[in-house]
């Protein structure tokens, strides 16, 4: 069996968190809301919306960073960061954003190893 390239695993990374992010803010009916702005969607019409962004590697997958986001507010409202930042310093108190600031200027490559466990620990 082929093992995958870490540009494979990322994608698949990549959708296995953003599918359980979205799910873990799954409401009873199926419909989740925008982290930004309220708005109540289908679970399959959200996204894994990045405060810093997915490029920041360190960040890529820190639960801190990253919200369920609507089409309108991650990709047209270009992640609404303004009302993202005040959204994660309710959540997390005011030093938060220095703290992910911190995180941001370490520097991160990832292995094939840590991405399988990342792919593993999200898969459910």
């Amino acid at each position: 069996m082929k093992k995958k390239s870490i540009s494979q695993l990322k994608k698949l990374a990549d959708a296995v968190f953003s599918r359980w992010l979205r799910e873990t803010q799954r409401r009873a009916d199926g419909w989740v809301r925008c982290y930004t702005c309220g708005a109540i969607n289908p679970i399959e019409a959200m996204q894994a919306g990045h405060y810093i962004s997915r490029a920041i590697n360190q960040l890529r997958y820190d639960e801190r960073n990253v919200k369920v986001q609507c089409r309108s507010c991650n990709i047209f409202k270009h992640g609404a960061m303004d009302e993202f930042a005040l959204e994660l310093q309710k959540e997390y108190g005011l030093d938060i954003l220095k703290i992910l600031a911190k995180e941001k200027r370490k520097l991160k490559q990832w292995k094939i190893k840590e991405l399988e466990e990342i792919i593993s620990k999200y898969k459910g």
